[in-house]
């Protein structure tokens, strides 16, 4: 997919209230300050929506800079960096039972990266996401809502 197309992509997404992918809705989340405490200074929270693009049966925020979801049949969240500006976009993922963990976007717009995670059944999984330039921080998106790893549901 070119830059271009890709940037549209996000733009539209980022102005989408609330879209649907497969059985799966999202509500908006009530943003909470990410962790770290840096996460506290972020200039740019968007609204959470579920991707209109991406894998199947994932659910997930969009930025006008990056997008992450979480597929519930595998365990797996993918994250792409919309933003070819030397920042790398960050999908930061949480359960509830407290596993945490990083999925790191390829660099200079570079496609969808998959983590294969290994989650609990029957727990829930949340996220956020954002930039990183060596040790500086960027942008940073609200979280998402907590899903269920079974079905992709709210939790």
């Amino acid at each position: 997919m070119s830059n271009h197309l890709l940037r549209r992509t996000f733009a539209v997404l980022a102005g989408t209230a609330l879209v649907s992918v497969g059985a799966a809705t999202v509500a908006a989340a009530a943003p909470a300050a990410p962790e770290p405490a840096a996460a506290q200074r972020s200039a740019s929270v968007s609204a959470t929506t579920a991707l209109a693009a991406g894998p199947t049966n994932c659910v997930g925020i969009a930025t006008a800079w990056a997008a992450t979801c979480y597929q519930w049949d595998g365990d797996d969240q993918w994250v792409i960096d919309g933003d070819a500006n030397g920042w790398t976009a960050i999908a930061h993922v949480e359960t509830n039972y407290g596993k945490t963990r990083e999925c790191v976007a390829p660099a200079a717009a570079d496609g969808w990266k998959e983590c294969k995670y290994d989650h609990r059944e029957g727990t829930c999984v949340r996220f956020f996401l954002y930039e990183k330039k060596g040790s500086d921080l960027g942008r940073f998106s609200a979280w998402s809502p907590w899903y269920k790893t079974s079905n992709g549901n709210a939790c």
